[in-house]
């Protein structure tokens, strides 16, 4: 089993914090500011009614146009679509980078000749990525791989990507569960951490239910 550390995690820690200590208002603005009038999404239950991925700080900068990363709104909608979180995800089963599946598209949507803004957002979109993934269930994997293999402009007979390397994923196990609760202090905050992870590793949060990304769609119902 890897060393897996819970500074590693970028929502799962501070959301169970913020549940069991009950200081949700800064959550909840930075929900009516985004999403006023709109059904929120990355919702775990009930009893968890706000968005998942609004517990990152750096993540809600870049929605609100709080930094310098460009485009942040749209890659956003894009990298959490569920076409795409299916595609994460399948690369991540063969054990390649879930950024490898997207960088096609990503050289349609942002071509990367003369982009002067082509490393911050490369950036953005593998932070956006481990968000993603992390809502899903999956944590990083030791080190990157390599997935451009070109060796300059032209090379047909190499792999050309958006993407130079990217960050490796592996599902979440119980085991890896155990050795973050190890690292938590607090009664309350490993309560929350264990429910909060239990739902999204047996996929029944509310955000999973509709995502429904195991699910098949007939031809009947296109």
């Amino acid at each position: 089993m890897k060393n897996i550390k819970l500074n590693q995690l970028s929502l799962l820690g501070r959301a169970s914090e913020a549940y069991a200590s009950g200081e949700l208002a800064e959550v909840k603005e930075r929900a009516e500011d985004l999403y006023l009038g709109k059904r929120y999404p990355f919702v775990i239950s009930v009893e968890h009614p706000y968005p998942l991925h609004l517990f990152s700080p750096r993540l809600v900068s870049m929605l609100k146009g709080e930094s310098s990363y460009p485009d942040a709104e749209k890659t956003w909608e894009i990298i959490s679509s569920r076409e795409c979180v299916i595609k994460m995800v399948s690369a991540t089963e063969i054990r390649r980078p879930a950024a490898e599946i997207l960088g096609p598209m990503f050289e349609k949507v942002f071509p990367p000749e003369g982009d002067e803004n082509i490393m911050i957002r490369k950036q953005m979109i593998g932070y956006m990525i481990k968000v993603v993934m992390e809502c899903f269930g999956y944590t990083t994997h030791l080190g990157r791989r390599q997935i451009d293999t070109t060796r300059g402009p032209g090379d047909s007979a190499r792999r050309s990507n958006y993407f130079k390397t990217g960050t490796l994923y592996e599902k979440m196990t119980s085991e890896h569960r155990d050795a973050i609760l190890n690292q938590i202090k607090g009664v309350e905050v490993k309560r929350q951490f264990r429910v909060i992870t239990e739902l999204i590793m047996e996929g029944q949060t509310e955000y999973q239910k509709i995502y429904n990304i195991d699910g098949l769609t007939k031809w009947e119902s296109l």
